[in-house]
This record gives C-alpha cells, structure tokens and sequence, in this order.
C-alpha cells in the first residue's frame, strides 16, 4: 500500500507579471578579463538571453536538465552579470502529508523542479504540453535535494517523490 504524492503547476496559476519577471539585481560580477561572450560560454554553465525573449518564454528548453542554483542566465545585454533561476524561485505548490514534496518555481526563468526534505526520497519532475502528452522529465539530484529543472513557460510541470514505503504519481 503506497502513498500517492504528486504536485502540479500550471502556468496560469503562476504566470509571470511584467514587473515580477523582470531582472533584479545580478547575482555575481564577472572580472573584466573573463568576460563572457557567446562565443566563448560554455552551455553546460549558462546560456545568453535576451530581456525579451526572457520576459516572454523565460530561458526554454535550454535551462531543461540543469541546476536551477548553479546554471547562469546572463540577461540585460550585460556579459558579466549573471542569474541563477533559483535566486527568485518560490515554492508554488507543496506536500507535507508523509513524503515533505515541494514543486519550486522561477518566475524569471520560468522553470519548474522537484524539491524533497531528505535523500531518503527520491524526486523526479515532469514538464507536459498543454495536451497532457509528456515533454520531458528529470529524476534524482542536481543538488541537494532537488532535480534538475524543466521548462514551464506554456506548459504543465509535476513534482513527484518517492521512499522505500511510499511511491505513485497523482493524475494531472
């Protein structure tokens, strides 16, 4: 007999204000000799975007698998200052009825992922078109106790946790 756990977001629920999705100030300055430019960032620590294209669909499909708290969004044509999705991230939905299960969000970013109490439980999340057809998803650790993060900009996103004792998925 196993516990269900499930949580999920929609965009609608949480959909991003001009005024809450703009930048806030840069989490970290980057030395004048290491500026960064397209040509020279490496995709696995970051990505380049937009203002624009990041108030309208936040990072996409290229924040998909990374770590919300390490992989850098340089925005605001400023190529040394940086964000982390985290650093505006709010928990939009969570569960404390057995298995603590939380589903962070990130309002600039526009990113979903899973967040657990302990490593006694195992995450995943789940990022779903519109349609309910599954889009992607991503289990276990990008840190500690999170997975990494899906896109959410138009998209349905679900956190999912399990034990030794307690495993299951809710219906969307």
């Amino acid at each position: 007999m196993g516990a269900v756990l499930a949580l999920c977001l929609s965009t609608g629920l949480l959909a991003p204000s001009v005024a809450s999705a703009a930048p806030s100030a840069p989490h970290g300055v980057t030395p004048v000799s290491a500026v960064v430019t397209p040509e020279n960032l490496d995709p696995e620590e970051g990505t380049m975007i937009s203002d624009a294209e990041l108030l309208a669909t936040g990072c996409g499909a290229t924040c998909d698998g990374k770590n919300p708290a390490s992989y850098k969004i340089y925005s605001s044509g400023c190529s040394t200052c940086y964000h982390y999705c985290a650093d505006d991230a709010v928990t939009a939905k969570s569960n404390t009825d057995g298995i603590n299960l939380e589903l962070r969000y990130s309002p600039r970013c526009r990113t979903a992922w899973a967040r657990v109490s302990s490593d006694f439980y195992y995450p995943t999340v789940k990022s779903y078109y519109t349609s309910g057809a599954v889009r992607t998803s991503y289990s276990g650790f990008a840190g500690a106790y999170y997975t990494p993060m899906v896109n959410d900009a138009g998209l349905l996103a679900r956190a999912e946790a399990s034990g030794s004792s307690t495993s299951g998925v809710l219906p969307r």
